[in-house]
């Protein structure tokens, strides 16, 4: 390339995957990307190198990598070549994880030891091993382990042994999807926990719901009816006394930069309009469940700003993109089965129908949301999203919109 040419634009497309403690906060996500620099490119085989070195120079362009991960590290996969380059971030805002198929040659620890030198904390990622025997766990901070490939008993050995022989490590358990598999873990002894189980509950089996929630529910269905006047809105939240002064508090924050102060819901929705005045408030109903981890409410949030950053290049929807985001895992907060949930409430068939089946536009705005959320880039429907004009770089735009206004009311 011609010095003064300039290197061509390049979409990228990312998953935040949450880390969280053993109290359930947040403590880091880890960053997965994937390059997109022409239509066609999506076909083209996944290079890692390219990844790497294509997301640390154009991935935040409009988004700081602090503001990505809540102000919390990002941990990024390192291949050997990778390790070679500058990291343009400082060593509080990244993990630089060594992916499993780096072989401990003396470039690579003399890298590792340089990084480690400057402040950076090194991962070992997806550890196999039935045994503290990896070369580079003398150099290593956290040890990521691939929690699904033991038995219970061995991954309960591993951990012991770990900790007998590396004291200072931290462990981390990757791929936890229940709540069992948390549970065993923090039994175990990790300290740190990788995975989806927040966002897949245990079921609680019961005859009925509790009338709090009960209620609760029936709230989300009345703030959510499509046929619903703006009148009508400004009632259903003024009849709920914690939704309304918690609803103000926020409209009245420096995030919304109203002119005047807001004191009334009706004047909320003047100066918002309904359909985020409807999204505010369904979102801060949900604040009234004492037992879901303020983790469950990012998750959530960050799902229902992505649904709606896609939709909002669709036109006009009768159902909120938010709406389908946040009502598709409202299983987590009840402890209930999506179907049970919805079999007690008055939903549009639409809605319904997007979230259980993923049909429909807004169905397909929710598998490409969770598709981006997990990471499975290759199961993303290029052809069906350029249909309705969702090209990478909307679907890239979207992303970074949706960190910045989750960011923003977090």
């Amino acid at each position: 390339m011609n010095k003064n040419e300039e290197a061509p634009e390049v979409t990228v497309l990312f998953a935040r995957q949450p880390i969280y403690d053993r109290q359930h906060q947040l403590a880091g996500c880890e960053l997965l990307f994937r390059p997109c620099p022409r239509t066609e490119a999506l076909t083209e085989p996944f290079d890692g190198d390219l990844a790497t070195r294509q997301v640390l120079r154009n991935a935040f362009t409009h988004t700081d990598i602090r503001t990505v991960c809540e102000q919390t590290p990002a941990y990024i996969n390192f291949t050997a070549n990778a390790l070679k380059a500058e990291i343009p971030f400082d060593p509080g805002d990244i993990v630089i994880e060594i992916l499993e198929t780096v072989e401990a040659s003396d470039e690579v620890i003399n890298a590792i030891k340089d990084y480690k030198s400057r402040g950076y904390t090194i991962a070992l990622d997806d550890y196999r091993l039935k045994k503290a025997s990896h070369p580079l766990l003398a150099f290593a901070d956290t040890v990521k382990l691939d929690y699904p490939h033991y038995s219970p008993e061995e991954f309960a050995v591993l951990v012991t042994e770990l900790r007998h022989q590396h004291p200072h490590l931290t462990l981390l358990a990757e791929k936890i999807e229940t709540q069992e598999d948390f549970l065993y873990c923090q039994q175990t002894g990790c300290d740190l926990f990788q995975g989806y189980y927040l966002a897949r509950p245990s079921i609680v089996f019961r005859e009925r719901l509790p009338d709090a929630h009960f209620a609760l529910l029936q709230l989300l269905a009345e703030l959510n009816r499509v046929d619903a006047t703006a009148k009508e809105l400004a009632k259903t939240i003024d009849d709920d006394a914690f939704l309304k002064r918690e609803l103000l508090s926020v409209v009245n924050s420096n995030y919304y930069h109203c002119r005047e102060e807001v004191t009334s819901s009706s004047m909320a929705i003047d100066a918002l309009g309904e359909r985020s005045v409807c999204n505010l408030a369904t979102m801060l109903a949900l604040s009234k469940l004492d037992d879901a981890p303020h983790s469950l409410q990012r998750l959530a949030l960050n799902r229902g700003h992505l649904c709606q950053g896609l939709a909002d290049y669709l036109g006009e929807e009768p159902i909120s993109g938010f709406t389908v985001g946040l009502f598709s895992i409202l299983g987590a907060f009840f402890k209930s089965a999506l179907e049970d949930i919805f079999d007690n409430l008055p939903l549009p068939a639409v809605l319904k129908e997007a979230i259980l089946e993923q049909r429909g536009v807004m169905g397909l705005v929710l598998a490409t949301t969770l598709q981006l959320e997990h990471g499975d880039f290759d199961d993303l429907d290029w052809p069906a999203l350029a249909e309705y004009g969702l090209t990478p770089e909307k679907v890239s735009q979207a992303q970074q919109q949706a960190v910045e206004n989750s960011a923003a009311l977090l």
